[in-house]
């Protein structure tokens, strides 16, 4: 048994060729520059999860079509493909291969997802691109652009994938009153903070580990609300800071307390047991204290069937981390990643290494 996702493939999306991934940790840290295909990574990611969801179709328009995702590097269509392989602690191994064929037409997909039960017994769903899925000794129709997880609801890899959060907070966005909103889960820009706050707080543990956070960070706030304002029938953050009678409104709060409380709520409302929660950028507007802190906190909750990835420009973030948590990204003709796996921080820092290229690659 292991704690890392054993191997992870994308290959032909955007700036990503063939990537190939092994034992990734719970808790990542993706760094490079801009341009060299940290975003696309989390992107590709976040395909995956809409075609298992809604198919392939609808999931190439999600993400703009063939045009906006295909590998401009190479010429000729080829097939996106992903796979990865992990051991949940409650399982064996799981593993889970897809392909699509078509992208620019009729998309196909060509899979195979493996499993072993609660029993131990060993399960096999596969099929080829335009062919009958193949379950056991059976072999039946089913829509050549849906996803056989969708038929196996169950399994721990299913659900997985289908539990992929992908966020990219906009402060501007988020410190909006919302209306009418889907407060399932938070939306990708933070569009929905106030409502899912609002669900949220309904757990007063919760809350009162919220308020305890951003006071920390920030010790001139005491708390944080989600008011519902009934005559204008939507609900709005209000800020309540030491020696004020009245609270403060969402705008007339920093975009760094934004983005800390749209962190904040990501953690507390991710996917559990199984899913994955990817977060661009979490140091926008914030100290490098608060990163630090954050660190700790994203290290302590990750776990192998709910793993929690950033990528980063900030080197604070970076000192902090350990062992197999960072991987370097950088891009010459094509996406690549490299994992550090062992470094002694007594002669540089994990920092300073990186800063100063000393680790060869993914400056940022």
């Amino acid at each position: 048994m292991t704690d890392t996702i054993r191997y992870l493939k994308i290959a032909n999306y955007r700036s990503i060729d063939v990537l190939e991934l092994y034992d990734i940790k719970p808790f990542s840290v993706f760094a490079g520059p801009n341009g060299s295909g940290k975003s696309n990574f989390f992107d590709a990611l976040d395909f995956v999860n809409r075609v298992i969801r809604f198919g392939a179709d609808e999931a190439l328009k999600q993400h703009g079509g063939f045009e906006n995702i295909r590998c401009l590097r190479r010429r000729d269509i080829q097939a996106f493909e992903f796979a990865i392989e992990f051991a949940n602690p409650e399982t064996a191994l799981n593993s889970y291969q897809l392909k699509i064929h078509q992208l620019d037409n009729a998309p196909l997909l060509e899979e195979k997802h493996q499993w072993v039960d609660h029993q131990g017994k060993t399960g096999i769903t596969s099929r080829e691109a335009g062919q009958p899925i193949q379950l056991q000794e059976n072999s039946f129709n089913f829509p050549f652009n849906l996803s056989l997880l969708l038929l196996s609801n169950d399994t721990p890899i299913s659900q997985f994938l289908k539990h992929i959060r992908l966020y990219r907070i906009e402060t501007v966005e988020a410190r909006r009153p919302v209306k009418n909103t889907d407060i399932s889960e938070l939306s990708h820009n933070g569009r929905n903070l106030a409502a899912v706050l609002h669900r949220l707080e309904k757990e007063d543990e919760i809350a009162e580990t919220i308020d305890e956070w951003l006071n920390m960070i920030v010790p001139s706030l005491e708390k944080v609300e989600a008011d519902f304002d009934r005559l204008e029938g939507s609900i709005r953050l209000a800020f309540q800071e030491k020696g004020l009678e009245k609270p403060l409104p969402a705008h007339l709060i920093s975009d760094g307390t934004i983005n800390l409380l749209a962190i904040l709520v990501t953690l507390f409302d991710r996917p559990l047991p199984f899913g994955m929660t990817l977060i661009e950028e979490p140091e926008s507007g914030l100290h490098p204290h608060a990163m630090i802190e954050l660190a700790d906190t994203f290290r302590e909750i990750a776990t192998l069937s709910s793993p929690i990835w950033l990528t980063t420009h900030n080197e604070a973030l970076v000192r902090v981390l350990k062992n197999n948590e960072l991987w370097l990204t950088d891009k010459k003709n094509e996406t690549k990643m490299k994992a550090i796996r062992q470094y002694d921080a007594s002669a540089l820092p994990l920092d300073q290494a990186w800063l100063c290229n000393v680790l060869n690659g993914g400056l940022p």
